[in-house]
């Protein structure tokens, strides 16, 4: 449900502080656990109705009219745009620009910041979702930004772009990205939605289990995960690659990050292959990895959750991993 991607937790939370009746609020409260990660099929099961129900519940949410509003049974009635076409226009080539360039103190726009511009420049006043509407006509939509390492070094990352488009034109190859990371029995605690007034806690363990796991992902949308109950060397990273030769059965770009066991003269030897070929990050760009999204939504799985044991923090990312939502490799070089 794409509309939902556009509609923050604040929001919902907002509204739900405003909600009148049972109804309401229990369409609030499956938006904001949906939001935050619950699948419809669960939330069917919590309130006891037909996943279709819980589908309604939120395409409630994709209108012009308020989220009070929207989740309540009373006579609705949508909003007339009060933008002319001229006007409209002129905002549009606006909000493609930063907000800065208006004279606004805020590096990107939102259906908020919206409202404020419309109100103080042209004398309209528009709702919050009807902002967000008037935002998604004008061509932008809502999008996480990825995190930037004041370390990095433009010229490097751009070196690395080159580098790669060279490679790529040079070999008929699959584009493999690589990345390894570790989990812990301990839990992770997390910010999440916990009743107000109460001081929220996670059970730990005296366990210090752990486990590493190297990754990779395809272009193609393809994933391939390796668990180690050891940290990763050059040798595991080794027989990882080689195991990735032997899958595709094809010609392979590697892009991997400066770790010592991927720099390791077991690893880089294998460029001696014809089918294979290494392309390495530069320093402090971790936002040019694709396997990091996939480590993010891993960590929000296993967050705030308690392990009695080593065995149990393996299944449940087993899980995890098969539940992952691929990000598009290309869009990140």
């Amino acid at each position: 449900m794409d509309h939902l991607d556009e509609i923050s937790v604040e929001e919902l939370q907002d509204a739900l502080d405003n909600a009148d009746g049972k109804k309401p609020t229990q369409r609030l409260l499956a938006a904001i656990a949906y939001k935050n990660g619950i699948q419809q099929t669960e939330l069917a099961e919590w309130y006891g109705v037909e996943r279709r129900t819980i589908y309604s519940w939120l395409k409630r949410l994709d209108t012009d009219e308020s989220l009070e509003q929207a989740v309540s049974d009373a006579h609705r009635s949508g909003r007339n745009r009060k933008l002319s076409g001229k006007v409209q226009e002129q905002f549009e080539a606006t909000v493609h620009e930063s907000p800065e360039k208006v004279g606004l103190d805020a590096p990107a726009w939102t259906p908020a910041l919206v409202q404020q511009y419309l109100n103080e420049t042209y004398d309209v006043e528009y709702s919050i979702p009807s902002c967000r509407r008037l935002l998604k006509e004008a061509g932008l939509s809502y999008q996480k930004p990825r995190r930037t390492a004041v370390e990095s070094d433009a010229d490097e990352q751009k070196t690395f772009r080159e580098e790669f488009k060279k490679k790529r034109r040079e070999m008929d190859a699959t584009v493999v990205c690589i990345d390894q990371t570790k989990k812990s029995v301990q839990v992770e605690p997390r910010a999440a939605w916990f009743p107000r007034g109460t001081r929220p806690s996670v059970e730990l363990s005296g366990q210090r289990g752990w486990t590493c796991l190297l990754g990779a992902i395809t272009e193609d949308g393809d994933r391939f995960f390796a668990r180690f109950e050891e940290y990763v060397t050059a040798e595991h990273a080794k027989h990882f690659i080689l195991a990735l030769c032997k899958g595709f059965e094809d010609d392979l770009l590697i892009v991997l990050d400066g770790a010592p066991y991927f720099q390791a003269s077991a690893v880089t030897d294998l460029a001696a292959r014809d089918d294979l070929a290494f392309v390495t990050l530069p320093a402090y760009s971790p936002e040019l990895n694709p396997v990091e999204e996939c480590w993010r939504q891993l960590q929000s799985a296993l967050s705030n959750r308690f392990f009695e044991s080593l065995d149990d923090l393996t299944t449940a990312t087993d899980t995890a991993l098969d539940q992952l939502s691929i990000p598009t490799v290309s869009n990140y070089f």
